[in-house]
């Protein structure tokens, strides 16, 4: 334990920044805009981190991360093991860290930081990043939409979220007002309400045995939800 060191300085001593950054005002480093328009969307295909291959051609995948935190930990850990891969890809989203309601605010920190602090460090070498946010209550708001520069593509996951459409709204908008993104990536079922900018990669149930599989239902080309006048 290093004792007499702010968080900040914790991380700045255990986990220093390759390749340099900026932070926001909770000392957290900061993602940079990607532009709408580096990116095909017509040709975007996704793929699952953990189905990355090198013997296929990435070169229009986006490799999403809604994975189990203890999978995701390993990108953590090994930041750069990957790299090669990545660089193959259209786009590289963030890891999606679990955020949600009963959480210590700690923990909510921490796992925004290890968001962002990847992001920032792939796009230091070269990688398309789209940053993967996810929110909770409102207190959560400042923390969960911060480090993200203004105007750039997001990705965000519905999964779950459909017996709860009020309160995800909520945030939803909250999002697009604070990150006014371009392109709102949706990985899961539309949510009645929701505005703006998508592509949508629908996800169902598949039952296996006794656990429960997520697989590629569809995907849309980009489409466009305007608000009721």
């Amino acid at each position: 334990m290093i004792k007499g060191l702010s968080e900040y300085e914790k991380y700045k001593v255990i986990r220093p920044m390759i390749g340099g950054c900026d932070y926001d005002s909770f000392s957290i480093p900061i993602i940079k805009k990607t532009n709408v328009n580096c990116i095909d969307w017509d040709k975007l295909s996704i793929c699952g981190v953990q189905n990355l291959s090198k013997k296929r051609d990435n070169s229009n995948s986006l490799i999403h991360m809604f994975l189990d935190d203890k999978k995701l930990l390993a990108l953590w850990n090994n930041p750069l093991k990957k790299i090669a891969l990545f660089r193959t890809c259209a786009a590289i989203a963030t890891p999606d860290f679990s955020i949600y309601p009963s959480m210590n605010y700690n923990d909510i920190r921490h796992n925004i930081y290890m968001n962002r602090w990847l992001g920032c460090t792939w796009q230091n070498y070269g990688n398309t990043v789209i940053p993967t946010i996810g929110w909770a209550g409102t207190e959560t708001f400042d923390l969960c939409f911060s480090a993200v520069e203004e105007g750039t593509p997001v990705i965000i996951s519905t999964i779950g979220c459909q017996n709860h459409e009020k309160e995800f709204l909520v945030g939803f908008n909250e999002m697009k007002k604070r990150l006014k993104p371009p392109m709102i990536i949706v990985f899961g079922d539309m949510i009645t309400g929701m505005t703006g900018k998508f592509i949508n990669f629908r996800y169902t149930d598949s039952f296996v045995s006794e656990y429960v599989q997520m697989k590629l239902d569809g995907f849309s080309a980009v489409f466009e939800i305007k608000e009721a006048v």
